[in-house]
Order: structure tokens, then sequence, then C-alpha cells
């Protein structure tokens, strides 16, 4: 396993890197002065004990020189040798290597050889015999030998001779005040390093570690800036370069911050604040207003039609248009108001610290005339137009979440009643959201499970009263809920998407019907299918169609697919390529409701139609107002102008057919013929070949079943 030195250096802190190194450092130092100390001392304890040698040995040497007597000379060598660091005194005769005096009673009068201790002996043998080694120092263990020669003496009257004096010594003895003295200087010395290694620590942590440490909390707790940077940035050092460049780096990320926080809350476009801003400001919002009791209300607003300014001119004429509208909701609010933009042209306005709800209708209603206004952008005269949705706290809600929810209900409510108004946020709207969540629901279920069925309302020539064709018309038979009209879920179907699905099974039941009806021996009949503008814009729409009737093994020429009016009109070129592809397939094609859209008379020569519808609102007011029948007239007089054929819907009446035939309208449907009724009384009536003679109306004692819906 290898260790990573760097890694392990990189990992220690600072603090520790440089007090490491100089501990290191003045340990190593310090090992060396008390290494060097020893060997001082131990250089000097030599030198004591050679001294002291050398002192006895010339105590002796006077000693010699001024007594005649031995005796004398016996007593003062006893005398010195019973000092304490005295180990031994000898005085030899180097002729007869004789012990001449001595301070040891075992010792006298005998030879140097002969001595006890045979290492003794050794040693005085070697200084007798080697001149060399008199006058030098012999060590042993704990003692020390000094050998010197002494002058030639005369005692008791002897002839003159020259003697060798050996002095053993305790080294212990003669250094013991000198190791006394030695431990102290020694003790005194570590206690100086220890002192200044304090010292230079203390000096170190002041010089360099604390400012690190203070630069770092300051760093670490965010707290950057010139006035607690000051000790710091004053200085020369490089603690002071350090301190102005993390200064300068906090001051700069700050700046960047902030300048990051207020780009993440605005909008780039208009200026305004955007969905982030709004969160924030709107807790605030009902956090002041919990606290104070005031009312909060807030605005939801949506431009009508924005998609059409950018199809027909431009995204750029669209971009500005949105910072036109966020210039007039910047003047005709508050200064204490939040002005957002939530995305695309959905706005939002927040006001508080309101008395009442009544000022925020007049602020709403203000915005509504001034967005009424033309507005001249790039030369094009654009009609902006805005709906708004309105709600308050805390009267119908406290959670900003469904505050939102609550705006979002009231404004989709707007634009379901025709765009351009506001709406106040009513707990209906709630319950009428859960109702189409329900349906929503159930209707994934009614899909899977086929909960449907097909009614079928009957087509009749207006003079003769014979059946033409019929009108397949959905039916939810709900397990729990019993029949549910189409008015009820069609809309939900075509929000989520499960129409096609719906148009796909309609489809499949109704060419089985006439599969069925061709097999019963009867004269088949046409039978026309409502399609959606998302059945229109399917690519494969056209395929699915024609799969169709194959399966079932019918002729293209018994299907009729019905169209509205305000459904041909959205993606023009799209819906005319379908159009024409289902009608060169042989399947022919009507415009329902017919009179009541926008359609252009231009785009309408370019549809491949065989059938106009009257919608049934013109046909009910024909009998009250005789204005009214200007408008059924004309779609006659158009259809037979375009060679194309007529039907009208909601005849209810026999003066209403009469009406209808004196205009030239061929066939018609409605009550006054039949309600839609199952397929079993629609057969029935195929078999008895049922006729509605000009003379006949529906009898109200009738067994037919009752219409649940009119499509």
């Amino acid at each position: 396993m290898s260790f990573d030195t760097n890694s392990w250096l990189d990992n220690l802190s600072v603090k520790w890197k440089i007090l490491a190194p100089f501990c290191f450092l003045a340990g190593v130092i310090g090992l060396s002065l008390i290494a060097l100390f020893f060997v001082a001392f131990s250089r000097y304890q030599d030198s004591v004990v050679e001294d002291r040698a050398k002192h006895l040995s010339s105590s002796i040497v006077y000693a010699l020189e001024t007594m005649r007597y031995h005796t004398e000379l016996e007593r003062y060598v006893a005398i010195l040798g019973a000092e304490v660091d005295v180990d031994l005194l000898l005085i030899v005769d180097p002729a007869t290597e004789y012990v001449f005096v001595s301070n040891r009673v075992a010792f006298r009068e005998s030879m140097a050889r002969d001595l006890p201790d045979g290492a003794l002996a050794s040693e005085v043998v070697q200084s007798i015999e080697e001149p060399s080694s008199r006058g030098m120092l012999m060590w042993g263990a704990n003692t020390a030998s000094y050998a010197v020669a002494a002058p030639s003496l005369r005692l008791d009257g002897a002839r003159s001779r020259e003697l060798v004096i050996f002095v053993r010594l305790k080294t212990k003895s003669v250094t013991a005040q000198s190791s006394g003295m030695a431990q102290q200087l020694a003790i005194g010395l570590l206690a100086a390093l220890a002192l200044a290694m304090l010292v230079a620590s203390k000096l170190l942590y002041d010089l360099v570690i604390s400012p690190l440490s203070k630069l770092s909390a300051i760093a670490h707790a965010r707290t950057v800036d010139p006035e607690t940077m000051a000790p710091f940035t004053r200085r020369l050092d490089e603690f002071g370069e350090l301190s102005r460049s993390v200064l300068q780096s906090f001051t700069e990320a700050r700046e960047n911050a902030n300048r990051f926080e207020i780009q993440a809350q605005s909008d780039s476009l208009t200026g305004l604040g955007n969905r982030v801003l709004f969160k924030e400001r709107l807790h605030m919002a009902l956090a002041h207003a919990e606290r104070s009791g005031k009312i909060v209300a807030l605005m939801i607003l949506d431009l009508d039609n924005f998609k059409d300014v950018n199809d027909t001119l431009g995204h750029d004429v669209g971009d500005q248009l949105l910072q036109r509208v966020a210039t007039i909701l910047k003047e005709s609010s508050r200064q204490v108001d939040t002005v957002v933009r939530l995305g695309g042209d959905e706005f939002a306005i927040i006001a508080d610290d309101l008395d009442r709800i009544d000022g925020v209708l007049v602020h709403a209603n203000r915005i509504l005339t001034a967005l009424s206004e033309p507005q001249m952008i790039n030369g094009h005269e654009v009609h902006p137009g805005v709906s708004i949705g309105i709600t308050s706290y805390p009267q119908d809600a406290r959670d900003p979440d469904v505050l939102l929810k609550n705006a979002d209900l009231a404004l989709y409510r707007v634009k379901a009643e025709g765009r351009g108004n506001i709406q106040l946020y009513r707990h209906e709207l709630h319950l009428k959201v859960i109702e189409r969540n329900a349906i929503e629901r159930d209707l994934r279920t009614a899909i899977t499970e086929e909960q449907f069925v097909l009614y079928y309302q009957l087509k009749v020539d207006t003079e003769t009263g014979g059946i033409v064709g019929a009108e397949a018309l959905i039916r939810w038979r709900h397990p729990e809920r019993g029949m549910i009209p189409p008015d009820v879920f069609i809309p939900v179907a075509e929000k989520n998407g499960s129409i096609c699905k719906l148009t796909d099974w309609v489809l499949t039941e109704a060419c089985a019907e006439i599969r069925r009806m061709m097999d019963m021996g009867l004269p088949p009949v046409s039978v026309a299918v409502n399609v959606s503008a998302l059945d229109l814009r399917r690519p494969d729409f056209t395929d699915q169609v024609a799969a169709t009737l194959v399966r079932a093994g019918v002729s293209p020429k018994y299907l009729e697919i019905e169209v509205t009016e305000s459904t041909v009109m959205h993606d023009v070129d799209q819906v005319i390529g379908t159009l024409r592809r289902l009608r060169a397939l042989g399947v022919s094609i009507s415009i329902d409701d017919f009179g009541t859209g926008y359609s252009s008379l231009a785009y309408l020569k370019q549809f491949p139609v065989q059938t106009l519808k009257i919608d049934r609102s013109f046909v009910a007011d024909m009998t009250d107002d005789l204005n009214s029948h200007a408008i059924p007239q004309l779609i006659v007089d158009l259809a037979r102008n375009l060679g194309v054929s007529v039907i009208a819907e909601g005849v209810e009446t026999e003066e209403q057919r009469e009406l209808l035939l004196s205009m030239g309208c061929g066939q018609a449907q409605g009550y006054l013929f039949s309600p839609p009724v199952p397929s079993a009384a629609f057969v029935e009536m195929l078999e008895d070949k049922v006729c509605f003679p000009r003379e006949n109306k529906l009898d109200e004692s009738s067994d037919s079943p009752l219409p649940v819906s009119v499509a």
C-alpha cells in the first residue's frame, strides 16, 4: 500500500504546516545544542579530573621535596588519601617496583606487580615501565589514574633515588560538583530553549497564523466587506496583498450574485418580474396581510388572440406588443403593486394592502379599457384585448398555490364566455373544475370499457317526408350517472385529446350499422358522423376512415363527415387537404352550424363540400321574426349557387318546415320528425318505411324514445 505524501500534506492545516517545520527545526537545534553541551561538559570533566590529579601529584612532590623522613611522608599521603575523591595514592620505586608509600596499609611494603588488584597492578607497572604514560590520565571503570615522576630524593638518610607517584581518583566524587552545575546549566538551557520556542511560536501565531485564521473566518462567514477587512488590507505584507485580493474577489462575486439574482427574477423581454419574483412577492404579501388584516388581490391577465398576432404579423411585432402591454400594466398599477410576466402572453398583478376588493375591480377595468384600444406597432394597428381573472385573500383562499389556481379558474371562465372581460372567482367555478376532472377521469374508463352507444337522428326530405339519411350521435351510458349528454363530455374529450378515440369508435359503429342494414336487405341510407378539429389535423385520418370502411364492407358513398364551420377555419390549408382526400375517397362532406362562425367565402369555394347545414338558432327564430328569414334564405341561395345541397336542423314545427320548403331547403332534421333514437328504433323506422307527410306532426303521446340530447 503506497502512501501519498502530497495528499497527506494537502489535508494538513496551514497552522500545522507552519508550526511543524518550525518545531522540527527548533528540536534539531535544541538537540544539537544539548549534544554540544555534553561534549563540552565531558571535556570539562576530563580537565577537572586531570587538574585534581595534577594537584595531588604536585602536593606529594612538594612533600617529597620538603620532608626528610619516611614517617612524615607516609602520614601526609594518608591524609591526602583520606579525601573523598581519592581512591589510591602510591609512591613507587621504579628500580625495585617497591611501593614506597601508600595511603592503604595493605599496599605498603609490597611490590607493584604483587598488588591484589590485577588491573591496578598492570596500570602501575605500565606507568613505571613506560615513561610516555606518565603525566597522562587513564580512565577505568568509574576511576581515573594518573602517574608522574617525582624528583630524586633522600629519605631517612638513604641515597637519592627517583620515584613515581601514582594517583587514582574516584571520578564521580571529583566531578560531583561540576555535574550538579552541569545539570542546572542543562536545565536552564532547556528552559531557555522552551521559552524561546514559546516566544517564537507566539510571535509566529500572532504574525501569521492568527491573521490567517481571522481572514479564513471572515471569508467563511461571508462577511467580507471593506470595514471588516480594513485591518488586513492596510498591511503591506503578503497578507495585505492576499486580503485585498480576497476583498476584490468577494466584492465582484457579490455584485455578480446581485446581478444574477435580479436577472433570475426579471423577464428579459418586458423588464417585469418573472414567476420567481411572483412567488416570492405573493408569499410576502400574504404574510403582511395576515399581520395587518388587509386584503390581497391577485389578477391573472391573458391577451386575447395573441397567437394570431404572432402568426399574421410575426414574432417581432408580438414581442413589441408584449413590451407595450407591460408598460400599460405598470402605468395602470400602483407603485406598491407587483406586476410580473408569468410566461407567453400571461401576466399577473399582486395588489396588496387593500381595504376593499372594489378598488381591484376599478383597477382591472382601467387595464381592460387601456388594452382594448388599438396599438400602433411597426405600422400595424393591433387590437390586443385582454381577459382578467381575479381572486382575493382571505375571502377565496389563504394558500398561494390555491390563490393562483382560483385566479386561473376565473380566467378560464372569462375565455369560455367569449374573452375580453373580467371574472371574479366564485366557489361554483371550483365545483365545475371538480366535475370536469371527474368527467375526465371517468372518460378514460369509459373509452376502455366502451360505455358508449350511438343514437340516430333522421334526415327527412322536406317535401315528401321520406327518410334520406341520419346523423350518428354518441351517448355515454355511465354505470352510475346514467346517460350523459355529449355537450358534457365532448369538450373534455377535445381538451385532453381523447376525442380522436371517440371518433374512431363512432366511425366503426356507424359503418357497422350501415353494414347491418345492408345485410337485412334494407335500402342503405347515408349516415353522418361529426368529427373535431383534432381529427382533421391527424395525418392518418383519411387512412383510418378508409380502413374502417374496408373492414365493414361499406361503400364510402354511404358515409358523410360533418365538420363545424369554426373547425374548418383553423389550420385551413391542412383541413382543406384532409377534406379533399376524404372526398377523393368517396366520402361526402357537410359543414355543420353554418352561419354561426366566421368562414370566408373565398375559402368556402376551396372546400370540397356537398352539404351546408343551417344552424338551429336561425331555424328557431324564423316564425317569431320575419326579418330572421333573411339568413336561412341567404344560406339556401348560397348553397344553390355553389351547387351543393342544404339541410336545416332543429325543425320542431310544421310552420318551420313549410317556410324552409318555400325557401328551397330540401332536407331537414329535428323533433318534428324524430328525436335521436337508438339503433333498434332507427332500423325499425327503415323497415316500416316511415314517412313524415307535411300534414303529420309528431305525436307527443308516441312511444318513441325521448331525446337525451341534441347534438
